[in-house]
């Protein structure tokens, strides 16, 4: 009868963990799936400058040209021609906005100090040349000029005509000096040198120099052929310490 009563006794003192034991659910403690992380979008390229981009593009432009040249398909050639019509157009565009730019900004216009049409040549070389002849003037009241020739050189004495002719028709102070010897029959009244040449260091011929001769001041002019013309300008040239006029 002890027994009897001890074992619902007992039976009660036992837990149930039927229900009650975690054990007992066996998706509890299954091994849970760890979360992966986000993937983190790469960060954008950095953007390239307006040189790389030209650099990039013409490398490729390039490329696609030697493809087509070097394989002749179809499709090769619509790739480079594809290229080609892009420069095309970003050429068309550049000349356009160049226009509207001169229209906006009218003093970067070289057309209004220079102009570059046919029908107005003649007006802006009379211009040239009114400029040419002040300079002339200005530097002959001051300036002469030692021309330094060999009267053995033909093309010294060619020089010597065109000299002659330059100075006297612009008033300008000319002393000629042989340096050989030999007198230019353009230029009888020339003198022999005895060692002019020398002190001023000359060793190219012919060659001409501007002498001032109260100051002492001399500076080179010409060397070798130069026609009227071209004598003309280099007398502004000077005049305006050689500022370009573009």
């Amino acid at each position: 009868m002890l027994l009897a009563l001890s074992l619902p006794a007992h039976a009660q003192d036992a837990p149930d963990t039927t229900l009650t034991d975690p054990q007992g659910w066996h998706w509890y403690n299954e091994p849970q799936e760890e979360e992966e992380p986000e993937a983190t979008a790469p960060s954008p390229a950095p953007a390239m400058s307006a040189m790389e981009q030209m650099a990039d593009l013409q490398k490729k432009t390039k490329e696609s040209l030697a493809i087509a040249i070097m394989e002749p398909t179809v499709e090769n050639f619509a790739r480079f021609k594809r290229y080609q019509d892009f420069w095309t157009e970003q050429a068309g565009k550049f000349s356009m906005v160049a226009q509207q730019s001169m229209l906006a900004h009218p003093e970067l216009d070289y057309n209004l100090k220079y102009s570059h049409y046919n029908g107005t040549a003649k007006t802006q070389l009379a211009a040239d040349r009114a400029q040419e002849k002040t300079a002339i003037a200005q530097i002959a009241s001051r300036y002469g000029v030692f021309f330094f020739y060999r009267g053995k050189e033909p093309m010294d004495n060619q020089l010597a005509q065109v000299v002659k002719s330059f100075s006297e028709s612009n008033g300008i102070a000319l002393i000629p000096v042989s340096v050989d010897g030999m007198l230019s029959s353009s230029l009888p009244n020339s003198r022999y040198d005895s060692g002019q040449a020398q002190r001023l260091g000359v060793s190219f011929f012919p060659a001409m120099f501007l002498v001032d001769p109260k100051g002492e001041r001399i500076q080179p002019l010409a060397y070798g052929f130069i026609s009227q013309d071209d004598l003309a300008r280099r007398f502004l040239n000077v005049a305006t310490g050689f500022k370009p006029n573009f």
